[in-house]
Order: C-alpha cells, then structure tokens, then sequence
C-alpha cells in the first residue's frame, strides 16, 4: 500500500502544478491597445514615446494624429522625451490600460504637462451608421470651468434652429459617443448656450457606415487660438 501511495503522490502533484499553471495562464492580462496624442501646448521640441522602457515611437509633432499600438492590459510606465533623448523626461507615469484601446493625450501647458487616459469604444457600428464622439483638449477655447458646444449636421444644412448634439463639455473631457447615420457632417463649435461660432472650430467628414471617429479640439501648439480640431481613426 505504501508503495502504491508513493508512486501516486508524485503524479497527482503533477497534475495539482499543471492545473495551476493553467489557471494562470486563462487569468493572465488580456490584450489592449493604446495610441498617443502630443496635446500639450508650449512644448519646445517634437517627442519621443517609451513604454516600459522602450521607444516605440518618434519624432512627434504637437497635434499629430495617431494609430494604436499593441499591449498587454495592466500598468504600463510611459515617458515623454524630447526627441533623440532618453534622459529627463518632459513627463513619466505610470498608465493603467484596461482591455480594448485607449486614447492616451498629452494634456496641459508644458509647465504642468500630464497624461490623460481616454477609454476607447469601438465595438463596431449596426449597420448603415457611424459613430463620433469628441474630445475637449484646448485649455483655453472657453473661459474657466466653461464648456463649449458641439453640432453635428449634415452638411451644408448649417446650424440655425439646431440643438447642439453635445451641450457644455469642459476641458478636459471626452463625449459620449453619438450613434449617426452614415453620410457627412458639419462639426462645427460655438460657445456654451449660444451658436457664435469659435474660430477655427469647423470642419467637414465624410463617414461612410462602419465608421468610427474621434475629433480632438486642440489650442495652437504654443497656447491659446487659433484652435484646431484633428480627426482619430478609431475604426475603418
């Protein structure tokens, strides 16, 4: 009996580590990914980007648009360096990214330059309709604490006796996503409550079904206007 029992212990704690191991496994980090977008303003040089160490991307410029990169979810330390540097770092910190895709933007003045994560929704559209969503990334397009708003109108419709499709977003925030049928739209930003138009804040995208874009209103890259809107291709 003895020997029966030496012979089984062995294999069964075989198969305890083995089970174990998978378990780790299906509880590991799922996938994620993430894209950058140089937004802070004042800032004297283009950027390099290192995540965990290693550059994965160069020389960009304030208000480039961006394409994803690939990770695992968990915390990831990113830095921004001036471009051909890897010592003194304009930020450094440590970024949680969730499964799925994440908009990561350099935010702020250069004096209080931060990273701000943007959970990303691109579970694709129902059929025949696009999706959009905004996010508010220029310090100064309204007064402290103020928000603007955003219309959404098929374009050459203009604007009068519209309701704005986003009321009052602040800086600095993101929308919802707004569900759209898929043709082309105005996106054009005024000041809260009214429909005065802030310079520069227009533009016209064609978005064809399947779609989804994010529109980022950015301050010129040393601060204050003429503001900008940059289009993100989230998906097709």
């Amino acid at each position: 009996m003895k020997g029966k029992f030496s012979r089984v212990l062995p294999l069964g704690l075989a198969l305890i580590c083995l089970g174990a191991a998978l378990l780790a496994v299906g509880c590991g980090s799922s996938s994620s990914r993430y894209r950058f977008v140089q937004a802070s303003t004042g800032v004297p040089t283009n950027v390099d980007l290192e995540v965990d160490g290693k550059n994965v991307q160069t020389s960009i410029g304030f208000g480039q648009s961006a394409s994803y990169h690939s990770s695992s979810s968990g915390s990831h330390k990113f830095g921004v360096f001036a471009t051909g540097t890897t010592t003194n770092p304009y930020v450094s910190s440590s970024v949680s990214l969730g499964s799925g895709d994440t908009t990561l933007l350099a935010e702020n003045a250069f004096t209080a330059i931060a990273l701000a994560p943007y959970k990303d929704d691109n579970t694709a559209p129902t059929t025949g309709n696009v999706k959009l969503r905004i996010i508010q990334a220029a310090p100064t397009v309204a007064g402290s604490q103020q928000g603007v708003d955003v219309y959404v109108v098929p374009t050459g419709q203009g604007i009068a006796g519209t309701n704005p499709q986003i009321s009052n977003i602040s800086y600095p925030n993101a929308s919802n996503y707004l569900s759209l049928s898929a043709q082309s739209y105005d996106v054009v930003v005024t000041v809260r409550g009214t429909q005065n138009i802030i310079n520069s804040l227009t533009g016209t995208y064609p978005l064809t079904s399947g779609q989804i874009r994010t529109l980022v209103i950015l301050d010129a890259a040393t601060g204050g206007g003429p503001y900008g809107l940059i289009e993100l291709n989230d998906l097709n």
